[in-house]
């Protein structure tokens, strides 16, 4: 059977069913966008690799608790999310205070959309990818994955505030910082 044509909601449910072929197929679209997603909270490329590893093998696990009708993907990056987490606290035995960003009373202001959005084609210009990546080095992981969900993913403000599970002014809030933060890292460079 060709499942190439069936979108990931309903491959999971053929999932749910047993059919390991749907599941490879889930496997397949999504482990090179949960392994960049991984890789903002790892420290390596090999920490991705047992992030993704860990992921995929709990989402097959749980695949009974994935509610039919709901959206697949924000389910399959939450529990990426946790499992990230979970990982960083077994490898790492100082404070989480990089993670998380406890100053989450946030005035108005902060909660607003930027004015002047980073342009999404700046995820696709590869001339621009190691800048990108350069600026984003000091954020804090959750910053850096909501960049990359909202740009390079395309979700919405919503969906990464289910999967972080976080308010979503607080996401507003992540995205707004993060942007200031790349804005003033990376060099001025003349439009084209």
């Amino acid at each position: 059977m060709d499942y190439s044509a069936i979108p990931d909601t309903e491959l999971a449910v053929t999932a749910q069913g047993g059919d390991d072929a749907a599941f490879q197929e889930l496997m397949r679209r999504n482990i090179r966008p949960i392994w960049a997603f991984s890789r903002q909270y790892a420290k390596s490329d090999e920490d991705a690799e047992d992030i993704v590893q860990d992921t995929f093998f709990k989402a097959w696990k749980y695949l009974k608790r994935f509610t039919a009708g709901k959206a697949f993907r924000p389910w399959l990056y939450a529990i990426a999310r946790n499992t990230a987490l979970d990982y960083l606290k077994k490898r790492r035995s100082s404070s989480f205070s990089e993670l998380h960003n406890d100053d989450t009373d946030s005035d108005f202001a902060d909660s607003l959309e930027d004015a002047e959005p980073l342009a999404p084609e700046m995820f696709e210009k590869a001339e621009l990818v190691a800048e990108l990546d350069k600026s984003m080095e000091g954020l804090p992981p959750d910053y850096k994955a909501v960049l990359r969900m909202h740009y390079h993913d395309g979700m919405t403000f919503n969906e990464i505030s289910e999967i972080l599970g976080k308010p979503m002014n607080t996401v507003k809030s992540w995205h707004r910082r993060a942007l200031q933060k790349v804005r003033k890292n990376l060099p001025h460079r003349k439009p084209d």
